[in-house]
């Protein structure tokens, strides 16, 4: 039996992107003639995106969905997911289109052909969007993989890049301790912790504008910071 790859989707309030990487991730042909299931967490959306979801849940039954009550955080929808996954590897897809769904099978096969536990993408961050926060982004990020390096002994290249895979045994066996975006580096944290077998490849990456609907801001890099110096001692 071929194996499968578990694909989660936190979405809250993607109403002009969501359906193109549902329906991008539906066509998706993966390495190896993997399995696919998607599992579509809705952070309780206001804009019309639940019920697109809804109606790609009912025509596959590959796809399974959550939908909270509450908007709690991206990294509360990757918790909840985790009692949906029946995968032997898992990856987080955002659903914004900032990344492309193509760059999985490019993670998956350094999984499966290098047998890494743990994946991790790298981008080129340059953007021509006018705007404080991306200015200073790229200073930040470097900053926070330089930290995670000296503090965790590894080469990681982008530890803020959202592409992410794991074993589903590292995947359940690690415990975010956030429930927001920082949450993203505490689980590459766990991860570091748990494997040596760590991967990377460069991936596609295209930054929107606030005004396209990003929700990131300035105050998540603090937050990563102290994520990464805390998750490093317990």
């Amino acid at each position: 039996m071929n194996k499968m790859l578990s694909i989660i989707v936190p979405v809250y309030n993607e109403i002009g992107t969501v359906e193109t990487v549902i329906k991008k991730l539906i066509d998706l042909k993966l390495y190896n003639n993997l399995n696919k299931e998607i599992i579509i967490v809705d952070d309780h959306s206001t804009d019309g995106s639940k019920e697109i979801i809804k109606s790609y849940e009912k025509k596959y039954n590959f796809i399974k969905c959550l939908y909270k009550e509450e908007n709690k955080g991206k990294g509360d929808s990757q918790k909840i997911a985790k009692k949906l996954v029946s995968g032997d590897y898992v990856i987080i897809q955002d659903a914004d289109l900032e990344y492309d769904p193509n760059d999985i099978n490019k993670l998956v096969k350094i999984a499966i052909d290098e047998n890494k536990e743990f994946v991790i993408g790298y981008r080129k961050m340059k953007t021509s969007i006018n705007h404080p926060y991306f200015y200073f982004r790229e200073l930040a990020v470097n900053m926070l993989t330089l930290t995670m390096n000296v503090l965790y002994g590894v080469k990681i290249i982008d530890c803020a890049c959202c592409y992410r895979l794991f074993s589903t045994n590292i995947w359940k066996n690690i415990h975010g301790r956030a429930n927001k975006f920082e949450y993203d580096f505490s689980i590459i944290c766990q991860a570091i912790k748990k494997t040596k077998k760590i991967g990377q490849c460069e991936v596609y990456y295209n930054s929107r504008s606030y005004k396209d609907g990003k929700k990131c801001t300035w105050d998540v890099g603090i937050y990563a910071f102290k994520r990464i110096i805390l998750d490093r001692f317990y």
